[in-house]
């Protein structure tokens, strides 16, 4: 399928940000997100090669779903394995940040961005890795849009959410079978039988 012109104009877009990223920021902020943004493009448009029948659709999302996933990685290995994790110089944020760390909790945190960002990158159980991510997502936009509100967070807060929500609303087809209002239990056929069961013999029938 050919590329359309929503997807030249994002990855157009996608690259003038990067560029300026390049040129005028920091390279953490350029690992952070400059480098995920030219490998979204670039893994859109080798994934249309490798499969034709992508559709506009799978351009954006695989570019957006790339670009996310090599964010969250880079923020798992900047954590373990550099000395540039940003400290936050918040007298309410700071501290919560600190006692994450101190209770361990925030170490895993960062491990299982690296995981959720691998099974995006690889296109692996994509839907499951995104709804892992929300409460970090939420957590991250409420800490620097809410609570530090300096410019730098008034933009990454939001793009934080922005990103996983997107990629949510991307996916959102494989969702639709959670959206039951009065559902039935129904565990492991092993484990007993289930209304689901009966509805699903009438339905064969």
């Amino acid at each position: 399928m050919p590329l359309s012109n929503s997807f030249k104009i994002s990855a157009v877009l996608a690259l003038a940000i990067a560029l300026y990223i390049a040129i005028f920021a920091r390279l953490d902020t350029f690992l952070f997100f400059g480098i995920p943004l030219l490998g979204g493009v670039l893994a859109a448009l080798i994934l249309r090669r490798m499969d034709p029948r992508r559709t506009t659709s799978d351009h954006i999302t695989d570019g957006l779903r790339v670009y996310w996933g090599l964010h969250l990685i880079w923020s798992c290995y900047r954590y373990w394995f550099t000395d540039s994790q940003p400290v936050v110089p918040h007298p309410v944020a700071g501290p919560f940040i600190q006692s994450l760390i101190d209770i361990g909790m925030f170490p895993g945190i960062k491990t299982l961005e690296g995981f959720i960002g691998i099974m995006l990158v690889t296109n692996r159980f994509v839907p499951l890795a995104l709804v892992l991510e929300v409460p970090t997502s939420i957590t991250i936009f409420y800490i620097n849009f809410v609570v530090v509100g300096e410019p730098r967070q008034l933009l990454t807060g939001p793009l934080e959410i922005g990103a996983n929500a997107a990629l949510l609303l991307a996916y959102y087809r494989y969702y639709r079978p959670f959206l039951v209002a009065r559902p039935y239990a129904a565990p492991p056929q092993f484990i007993g039988p289930s209304t689901l069961d009966s509805a699903d013999e009438r339905d064969r029938g």
